[in-house]
C-alpha cells in the first residue's frame, strides 16, 4: 500500500487520523515482510498484534500464523479491519492498557505460548512493555517497532545516557536485541523520529533471580529516580532505612557510598535488591 492509496483508503471511510492514538501507518512492503520473517512465526503460532490500525501488518500476520488476537482502540479502525474477512483474527475493542492481560491470552492461546508482533503506539510503548513484562508469563517472544531512542534505552548497557531502570528490567526478563531501524519515509503520516524494530525474547533460565519479584520492580524504579544522585542519596528518599544501616551493607556489598545506579549491571541490582530485602523485610 503506498502513500496515495492510504489517503484514499482514509478518505473514502471518513476518518481522521488521530494524534492522541500515535497513528503512523507502516507502507513499506519490505519492511513489513522482515518484520514477519524475524518473529519466526509459523501456522502452529498464536500471535498477539497491539494497535493493529488499517490491518496492513494484520493481513501479513494472519497468513502465517494460526491465530491472530489483535487490541485496537479507535473503532474507526475496527471498522476498516471488519472490512477484510479474516477467518483467523480476533479483534479486541479496547484500551490494551485496561485489560486483563493474562486472561485474555489464556483464553486466546488456551495456554499455549504467545509471539507479540506489532507496530506500538510511540506515547504508551513504555507503559505497554511494562505491562507485558509484569502481568503475565505467556509472552514467549516479541518483534516489535519503537521509537528508536526507546530502544536503545531498552539495549542500554551501564554507565552509559541509555541505561536506566527499563534497561535494568527488560534485561532481567529477557534479552532484547535491535534487529533494524526504520525510517520516517516508511510510515503515512511520517513521525517526526526514526523507529527500531526490536527483538525481545524471554529468558529460559537466570543466573540470578530476585528473591521478591514485587520488592524488586519497585526497588529498581526507586534507584534511578533522580539519574545523577548517588545510589544512597535515592534509597534514603525511597526507604525509611537507617542512613547507617544502608551505609553498612553497601560498603559490606562492595560498592562506594558515591556509587551511582547507571554504574551497575543487572546482575548487581538484583543481588543488592535481594541483600535490601533479606536484612529489612524477609
Amino acid at each position: 500500500m503506498n502513500k496515495a492509496k492510504t489517503k484514499q483508503l482514509l478518505l473514502e471511510n471518513h476518518i481522521n487520523i488521530k494524534k492522541k492514538y500515535g497513528q503512523n501507518f507502516l507502507l513499506d512492503d519490505d519492511i513489513l515482510n522482515k518484520i514477519i520473517s524475524d518473529s519466526k512465526i509459523n501456522k502452529a503460532s498464536y500471535v498477539v498484534e497491539i494497535g493493529p490500525g488499517l490491518g496492513f501488518l494484520t493481513k501479513k500476520l494472519s497468513q502465517n500464523a494460526c491465530k491472530v488476537l489483535c487490541y485496537e482502540i479507535d473503532a474507526q479502525m475496527i471498522e476498516i479491519l471488519n472490512q477484510t474477512f479474516f477467518a483467523n483474527v480476533e479483534i479486541i475493542h479496547d484500551d490494551f492498557l485496561k485489560r486483563n492481560l493474562d486472561q485474555d491470552l489464556n483464553i486466546f492461546a488456551k495456554g499455549k505460548k504467545v509471539t507479540i508482533v506489532a507496530n506500538l503506539p510511540y506515547y504508551i510503548t513504555t507503559a505497554i512493555l511494562l505491562k507485558i513484562l509484569e502481568e503475565t508469563s505467556l509472552v514467549e517472544r516479541m518483534v516489535v517497532m519503537m521509537q528508536k531512542e526507546v530502544a536503545q534505552r531498552i539495549c542500554g548497557k551501564p554507565k552509559t545516557k541509555d541505561y536506566n531502570a527499563l534497561s535494568v528490567l527488560m534485561q532481567y526478563f529477557t534479552n532484547p536485541k535491535i534487529l533494524f531501524d526504520v525510517k520516517p519515509s516508511s510510515f503515512y503520516p511520517s513521525p517526526n523520529v526514526d523507529s527500531s524494530v526490536v527483538l525481545i525474547e524471554y529468558k529460559k533460565e537466570k543466573s540470578y533471580q530476585a528473591r521478591s519479584l514485587a520488592y524488586f520492580l519497585k526497588f529498581n524504579r526507586n534507584i534511578f529516580l533522580q539519574r545523577r544522585k548517588t545510589l544512597i542519596n535515592n534509597l534514603q528518599k525511597a526507604y525509611p532505612y537507617p542512613k547507617e544501616n544502608l551505609e553498612e551493607l553497601l560498603k559490606g556489598f562492595g560498592l562506594s557510598l558515591s556509587s551511582r545506579a547507571e554504574e551497575l549491571d543487572v546482575k548487581t541490582i538484583v543481588e543488592l535488591s535481594n541483600l535490601l530485602y533479606d536484612h529489612f523485610i524477609k
